[in-house]
């Protein structure tokens, strides 16, 4: 993979789509976590605008739960992620994601990980 610039926090390599995919793959079915939680867990603090870049680049045949990964706020991706925001909904409802309005998931019920455990954040930056 070749090597890209991010928003000026970070220089966007293999090491960091690798840390970016790996926390990807450990969001439990029927939760969610935002991009800025990815970047703090995967050891890149306030890359969240990374994150999104990577994710954005993964293959589908890569089999990630792309459609877990939200923002902040828990709102749904925008209509040229994932299908569409139903197909997004259509796959977190299949998981057990509940919502709090048509393009809302409910972040205090279903964000992983509620905060994260010291233990979590071991992929410092070296």
């Amino acid at each position: 993979m070749s090597e890209a610039k991010g928003s000026g926090l970070i220089d966007m390599d293999d090491a960091f789509f690798g840390r970016v995919y790996e926390q990807v793959k450990s969001v439990p079915s029927g939760t969610v976590c935002t991009y800025g939680t990815i970047a703090e867990l995967a050891g890149y603090p306030k890359a969240s605008r990374e994150v999104g870049f990577a994710m954005s680049r993964v293959l589908s045949e890569w089999n990630l739960p792309c459609h877990r990964i939200v923002n902040a706020k828990g709102t749904l991706a925008p209509s040229y992620a994932f299908g569409g925001k139903d197909k997004q909904r259509e796959l977190l409802e299949a998981e057990g994601v509940t919502f709090v309005d048509e393009e809302t998931i409910d972040m205090r019920k279903h964000r992983w990980p509620a905060s994260p455990e010291p233990e979590q954040l071991t992929l410092g930056l070296e």
